[in-house]
């Protein structure tokens, strides 16, 4: 079971600034992100490395009225490389591993733990849980409470011409204008006592934004190096959960 959560924190698993030279102001950051996150959909390659585990894998994001991910992961714990499928639909997360394949049996594929029942039953951190798991959607609304921006300079991100800026983010403010889980996650990071959080940050021609850099937090003292870019924005996706009879879900087993 504690792989079992480590790999569930790690799956789940994110303006008129422009790339050519003007500087940004802490309002243009916030407003490119806001853009960002309302184009409707996205695609995202990344990287992360904490808690004991390193990934990296590729998704796409659906931020529409029913908010829901899809991604593909390579893991690598305890010496092997383990791939992992994830498939989020509101407040439910979906994972299919061959680490599981001995614990699940019965031709089961899939593990499923819906967040929210989880924050009601006793005892179980959610608050960790959804810190510990970086997404476009936790990224970009960091970038809601940025209160500080230095530019680095012209960059290019998958051949895209990009400007770079170091940005400070207050991350009460952020949680703040943020909502459902990622304003728990947010508020959370908050209470472990990161008030500050430094981030970097691309921003393309068009006002999106194209690649973050950043600590996702589960604790002061715990904290995943987190590197994604963003592209395809707007495409029509289609992210449906994986069929019930495949499912073991382990929030009835959190009991046991």
């Amino acid at each position: 079971m504690r792989r079992l959560a480590a790999l569930a924190a790690l799956g789940v698993l994110a303006a008129g600034c422009g790339g050519g030279g003007s500087s940004a102001s802490p309002d243009d950051i916030a407003q490119a992100a806001k853009k960002t996150s309302g184009v409707g959909s996205f695609e995202a390659d990344f990287g992360i490395a904490g808690q004991g585990l390193r990934g990296s894998g590729s998704g796409i994001f659906d931020n529409g009225t029913s908010p829901a991910g899809q991604l593909n992961m390579q893991v690598q714990a305890a010496g092997q490389q383990i791939p992992v499928d994830t498939v989020v639909t509101g407040n439910v997360f979906y994972m299919r591993s061959p680490a599981f394949a001995r614990t699940l049996g019965n031709g089961k594929q899939w593990v499923k733990l819906d967040l929210a029942k989880l924050a009601k039953q006793r005892g179980v951190d959610l608050g960790g849980l959804l810190n510990a798991s970086p997404t476009p959607n936790n990224a970009l609304a960091y970038l809601a409470g940025a209160e500080h921006v230095e530019k680095v300079g012209g960059d290019k991100v998958a051949g895209e011409d990009t400007t770079h800026y170091k940005v400070r983010v207050d991350v009460s403010d952020a949680a703040k204008q943020a909502s459902g889980n990622v304003q728990s996650s947010l508020r959370g990071v908050s209470a472990s006592g990161v008030d500050k959080l430094p981030m970097d940050v691309w921003l393309d021609s068009n006002g999106y934004i194209r690649k973050v850099r950043y600590e996702e937090h589960a604790g002061r003292q715990q904290a995943a190096d987190v590197v994604m870019q963003l592209h395809d924005f707007g495409k029509r996706v289609s992210i449906e959960a994986p069929p019930s009879d495949s499912v073991v879900d382990l929030t009835r087993l959190q009991g046991a």
